[in-house]
C-alpha cells in the first residue's frame, strides 16, 4: 500500500457525494485493498457518533450561565461562523441575551445597513432599529432595539497578535469597515459594515472595551477564536442556533443526497 486517503466529506453539501470516502492505493491484488477498505468503513461506522455535533441548546446554556463564575464566559456560536462563510449577523445568542436580561455582555453584529443609518445620530441619542437577521433565511429576521449610540469609527484595528491565524490573511491591521457601538440594556453591541472574524482582541480595545472586564461575549467562530480569547476566559459553551453553518445537521434540509446516508 503506497497511500491511503481519507476524504472527510463536506457535511454542508446537498450532493450524493457529500459522505466520508476511502481510498486505497497500492501495487499489490486487489482483493488485499478491498479488505483495508471494508476495515475502514466498519470503523468509520464504529465511531460515526463521534462525529455528531454536540453544540448545547441556548436554553441550557442561559441557565448555566446563572452559575457564578470569576470571570468571562464565551457563548461560541459556530451556526454564524464568520470564517466558515456565515453572515455575521444571526440574531439567536443575542435574543437569548435579551430575553435572560444577561447584564454586561457584547455581541459583534456585521450590519452595514444600521450602521448607515446611525451615521448622522448624535452620540448619547436613541433610537429604535432593526439589528441583523439579513444574511441568513435560517435567522429569524432583524430585532427591532432601541440602542443608544456610545460611538463610532473607521473600523481600522491593529492585531495585537501578528502571529496568528488572522495576521496570515489580513496582515497587521484588520478593517471592519464602518462601525457603530451602541448598547441596549446591558449588552454592547458592535455593529460593522464588513465581516470581520473575532481573532483577535483588537477587535474590541480599537473600540474602548476590555473585553476582559466583560460577563460574557458572544463569538461568531467556530475554532479558530481560541488562540485569542481562551487566555481570559473563564468558560466557554459552544451553543446550537439557527444559521448556515450550525453543527447540528438537522436543521438543514438536503434534498440530493444519496440513501443510507448518516445521521439520517
Amino acid at each position: 500500500v503506497w497511500a491511503l486517503n481519507i476524504a472527510g466529506g463536506f457535511a454542508f453539501a446537498d450532493t450524493p457525494d457529500t459522505g466520508l470516502s476511502f481510498q486505497v492505493v497500492t501495487s499489490g491484488a486487489v482483493e488485499s485493498a478491498e479488505e483495508i477498505l471494508d476495515e475502514l468503513e466498519q470503523l468509520a461506522e464504529d465511531l460515526k457518533e463521534h462525529g455528531r455535533g454536540q453544540d448545547e441548546t441556548l436554553d441550557d446554556v442561559m441557565l448555566r450561565l446563572r452559575e457564578p463564575t470569576d470571570g468571562l464566559t464565551l457563548l461560541i456560536e459556530p451556526a454564524d461562523n464568520i470564517g466558515g462563510g456565515a453572515p455575521g449577523d444571526c440574531t439567536g445568542c443575542l435574543r437569548a441575551l435579551i430575553d435572560h436580561q444577561v447584564q454586561n455582555a457584547a455581541i459583534c453584529i456585521n450590519d452595514p445597513e444600521t450602521v448607515t443609518q446611525l451615521a448622522n445620530v448624535e452620540i448619547g441619542a436613541k433610537n429604535s432599529l432593526g439589528v441583523g437577521g439579513k444574511g441568513s433565511q435560517l435567522d429569524e429576521g432583524p430585532l427591532m432595539l432601541e440602542m443608544e449610540l456610545l460611538s463610532r469609527s473607521n473600523g481600522l484595528f491593529e492585531l495585537e497578535d501578528k502571529q496568528s491565524h488572522m495576521a496570515s490573511m489580513v496582515g497587521d491591521f484588520a478593517d471592519m469597515g464602518d462601525c457603530a457601538l451602541v448598547r441596549h440594556a446591558g449588552i454592547l453591541i458592535l455593529l460593522t459594515s464588513n465581516k470581520t472574524a473575532p481573532f483577535d482582541l483588537g477587535q474590541w480595545r480599537s473600540q474602548g472595551i476590555d473585553p476582559a472586564q466583560l460577563n460574557v461575549i458572544v463569538i461568531k467562530a467556530a475554532v479558530a477564536h481560541k488562540r485569542a480569547y481562551d487566555p481570559i476566559a473563564a468558560r466557554s459553551f459552544w451553543v446550537d442556533t439557527p444559521g448556515p453553518c450550525s453543527s447540528n445537521l438537522k436543521r438543514f434540509s438536503y434534498e440530493h443526497l444519496r440513501d443510507g446516508m448518516w445521521p439520517p
